[in-house]
């Protein structure tokens, strides 16, 4: 079997498998008549709102790759590049999607901007840089709501409160990671080195030449990104206010749900705390597409937002525009450019 269709049947049985999980999920939480009575009497406008808020959130990620890679190379900024910018963003997205932690996404963007004449090296950093301003933007933005929100933290009566401070905490940590890779490379080098040589002894890691290199490059990559996020201080705050606005637009989806359900009891800035909240605790979870988590930590955060009733109802509307619609939408766009261009997805 070539390894083409081994990914397509991979793709096919995660796509099941996800599938399973989420009706498993909504049949412990409703019962599917029930599901399917609440679906019947929906307001569509609200749901095409909620699609709307994703297009947007997809087309400032490639306003921002396209931003970068005129940042990082020669090319110009026409309607070509966005096209290159755009693949970019939906093509990682699709990957994203169906790896542990989202990691299968970067690989693949290096692919395709290398096939439109943009170096490695130039990928690399304006991938990094995208990664680094959307990891300390949506740990700012959480942060911040979780401060002004710290009263409905505590107050939660299921363990949502842990649940939420585990992920604050997670982030935080990586942010603190990368700012001391910023400020004290050597002693980052010398810690991660200490731990690399730890799990090669324990046989963890099988080739400890080969991590070592790994790890070497991915500093040496942040520090330059880093330095040019601080030589360019302005397209910097620029980039950091739209991350902002995409996590603002992301976590409306969940605010124009709960419109479609023709609920008035939450206004949008609560909504968009409580998913911002989820969005947090799960972002961590190394499961592709943060499967049962992501439902779970909508059922402990938003469980009081949506009734009894309505609550199976609305995890699979969220999970079917933010996730699903996504993996579905971005996986067409991947298998039509393979068709049409060069490009063939590794």
């Amino acid at each position: 079997m070539s390894k083409d269709n081994k990914k397509k049947i991979f793709n096919f049985c995660f796509i099941a498998f996800s599938s399973l999980i989420l009706i498993y999920i909504l049949m412990k939480s409703s019962d599917i008549s029930s599901i399917y009575d609440v679906l019947k009497d929906i307001k569509l406008q609200y749901v095409l709102i909620a699609i709307g808020c994703l297009f947007i959130f997809w087309l400032l990620e490639a306003y921002m790759i396209f931003k970068l890679i005129l940042k990082f190379t020669d090319k110009k900024g026409n309607l070509e590049t966005f096209w290159l910018a755009l693949k970019t963003t939906l093509v990682g997205q699709y990957y994203s999607n169906i790896t542990p932690g989202a990691s299968g996404g970067q690989p693949v963007q290096l692919y395709i901007m290398k096939g439109e004449n943009v170096p490695l090296s130039e990928g690399t950093a304006i991938l990094v840089e995208k990664f680094l301003l959307f990891q300390v933007g949506v740990t700012i933005y959480s942060l911040a709501l979780a401060i002004y929100k710290l009263r409905t933290l505590v107050g939660f009566a299921n363990s949502a409160t842990w649940f939420v401070m585990i992920g604050l905490v997670v982030n935080i940590l990586m942010i603190l990671c990368i700012w001391l890779i910023s400020i004290k490379p050597k002693f980052i080098r010398n810690v991660i080195g200490f731990i690399i040589n730890f799990l090669a002894k324990c046989r963890i890691i099988k080739d400890l030449s080969k991590a070592q290199n790994d790890f070497e490059e991915f500093v040496k990559n942040y520090e330059i990104s880093i330095k040019k996020m601080k030589n360019n201080k302005m397209l910097t705050f620029k980039l950091f206010a739209l991350t902002f606005v995409q996590l603002t637009l992301f976590f409306s989806i969940t605010y124009f749900i709960y419109k479609s359900f023709n609920l008035n009891g939450n206004g949008i800035f609560e909504i968009i705390c409580l998913q911002a909240f989820v969005y947090m605790s799960v972002s961590f979870v190394p499961i592709p597409g943060t499967i049962g988590a992501s439902e779970m930590g909508f059922m402990l955060l938003l469980g009081n937002v949506f009734s009894k009733n309505i609550i199976g109802a609305a995890i699979l509307m969220w999970r079917g525009i933010s996730y699903y619609f996504s993996l579905i939408f971005s996986g067409i766009f991947v298998i039509l450019i393979s068709i049409f261009k060069k490009y063939k997805p590794i």
